[in-house]
């Protein structure tokens, strides 16, 4: 009686273990409870850029108060440093342009791109320029103008024979000049010689002798000329040339002289 009890309770005991293990290949595994998902976080915007620029000649000598203007998407004037440098304000990724000026160089434009990622350095090298070119010759001055010829005196009307008569020259006089006419540009004299005249020169005066009366000589420089009144002699002294007067004869030698260039004023007695 007690194996029979021990029989069925093992027949109980395979059938719920089978009944189980059916059960459980039917139903399907047990899923864990989904996480929820983080949203993606937004990437930081680029930090703006402020370039640095060091400007330079073509030998690498630095320029301090070099002009440097930008343009673009941001604007400024700036001038560089003892050192040659200057930043540039604080720019946002894009294409700007530099103008650099400096006295005695070729002004300098120059396009450059900022990118958070590049390094903020500009080095910038100007030529210098070339010397000016040589001023064009002075024009020639104008032809000089033409001397304005002083005006003309009255006309005089004179009888020398008649002017002798009452400016005859006296017995001590050796030599007695008159002026008998004169104007702007000339002096004529009437010259009475007992004496000689000693060698002298005008030096911007032609003379015109012409023998009124007596005999004498003229020597101009070395060469000597017989002068007389009866053969109506004329000699013509240019300027610049030394001459002498001697007189030839018992009776004094009477001379009309002619001094061109010599005014009134200038007339010597």
């Amino acid at each position: 009686m007690k194996a029979l009890r021990l029989a069925v309770v093992a027949v109980a005991y395979a059938t719920v273990a089978s009944a189980q293990g059916r059960g459980a290949a039917t139903q399907p595994p047990v899923q864990p409870p989904a996480q929820p998902t983080q949203p993606a976080r937004p990437r930081p915007a680029p930090r703006p850029v402020a370039p640095r620029v060091t400007v330079r000649d073509q030998s690498g000598i630095i320029l301090p108060g070099t002009k440097i203007v930008l343009s673009g998407a941001a604007t400024a004037e700036l001038v560089t440093d003892e050192a040659g440098v200057t930043t540039l304000p604080a720019l946002k990724d894009g294409t700007y342009r530099l103008r650099c000026e400096h006295d005695g160089f070729v002004t300098l434009e120059r396009e450059f791109v900022v990118r958070a990622s590049q390094p903020a350095a500009l080095e910038v090298s100007m030529n210098r320029a070339p010397p000016p070119p040589a001023p064009p010759p002075a024009p020639a001055p104008p032809p000089p103008k033409p001397a304005l010829i002083p005006p003309s005196g009255p006309p005089v009307r004179l009888s020398i024979v008649d002017f002798l008569e009452k400016n005859e020259i006296g017995r001590g006089e050796p030599l007695k000049e008159s002026v008998v006419a004169c104007n702007g540009v000339e002096t004529v004299r009437l010259l009475q010689l007992k004496d000689p005249v000693a060698e002298h020169t005008h030096s911007n005066m032609d003379e015109v002798l012409y023998v009124v009366a007596g005999d004498g000589m003229i020597s101009l420089g070395s060469q000597e000329s017989q002068v007389s009144g009866r053969t109506a002699s004329l000699v013509v002294v240019p300027h610049g040339t030394p001459h002498r007067i001697e007189r030839r004869g018992s009776k004094p030698l009477i001379l009309l002289s002619t001094l061109s260039g010599a005014p009134c004023p200038n007339a010597t007695k």
